[in-house]
């Protein structure tokens, strides 16, 4: 589709990690907060990062604080874990479909309260890393929702729904279901071991023409300088290119490919 002035938009590169968790996940280091969080996704050249932790919603608006007008774009997010144990990334155009969309998912977590001798604390931090409080609720296991009724919430509030690591054994579509189900709107798949996709896509050839990222998953630093990473081809930084590029729409496109880092000794 060309534009009003039946010219292509000039289209620009953005590598992207659409799935990374804060300190507010249990299961997340406490180094994993918005001033390290920004400064790793710099460092690496990430233009694009999604904050996606358990069944809340809480540290967002720091990671978007700290970010403030400069790269990353930080797209609103957080991970659900359905009644079936599938981990899905939903993804909104703003804070305040979010904040509409974790009210939902809290009303539906068990009443159980954390144990941070077990499972770690739950911090809600502010953009500078201050301590707001501690989340109480446990935030993670699964919430009273089918992946067919989280979808539906998604795409009523005009959001993106990925299920994650769909080639892992565990907390995953693939693994726990066996298949995608007909009629479910995802908006892409996501893999953990981009290398292996081919094999995913022979196990699952009904999938070939469906779109694939793969994210860090980072719950430590370390984890957000991964080996592959997700690149959008867009006309601007925002949510609804990165719509348009997942549906392969108006020339936007996204790929997987390797890192490239720099080689030793370069200047």
């Amino acid at each position: 589709m060309f534009a009003k002035n039946d010219q292509m938009p000039i289209l620009k590169r953005y590598s992207a990690d659409l799935h990374i968790h804060t300190v507010l996940s249990p299961c997340a280091d406490l180094d994993m907060g918005p001033v390290n969080i920004i400064s790793a996704a710099r460092r690496l050249g990430t233009g694009i990062i999604a904050i996606t932790d358990h069944h809340s919603a809480a540290n967002v608006p720091a990671v978007m604080e700290h970010a403030g007008d400069e790269p990353p774009l930080v797209v609103p997010g957080i991970e659900v874990q359905t009644r079936e144990e599938v981990h899905l990334l939903c993804l909104f155009p703003d804070l305040h479909t979010l904040n509409d969309f974790a009210r939902l998912i809290r009303d539906k977590l068990p009443l159980v309260q954390n144990r941070p001798d077990l499972f770690g604390e739950q911090v809600v931090v502010n953009g500078k890393e201050e301590i707001l409080y501690f989340e109480e609720m446990l935030l993670t296991g699964s919430v009273g929702m089918t992946v067919e009724s989280v979808a539906r919430e998604v795409k009523m509030r005009e959001g993106l729904l990925i299920p994650s690591h769909v080639d892992r054994p565990a907390y995953s579509l693939l693994a726990n279901l066996g298949f995608l189900p007909p009629g479910l709107t995802v908006h892409a798949l996501e893999i953990a071991r981009p290398e292996l996709k081919e094999r995913l896509l022979a196990a699952h050839p009904n999938l070939k023409n469906s779109a694939f990222i793969t994210s860090s998953d980072a719950h430590f630093l370390s984890q957000m300088d991964s080996a592959y990473m997700t690149v959008f081809y867009l006309a601007e930084p925002s949510f609804q290119e990165i719509r348009l590029a997942l549906g392969g729409e108006e020339g936007r496109k996204v790929s997987i490919e390797l890192r490239v880092r720099p080689e030793p000794g370069a200047a």
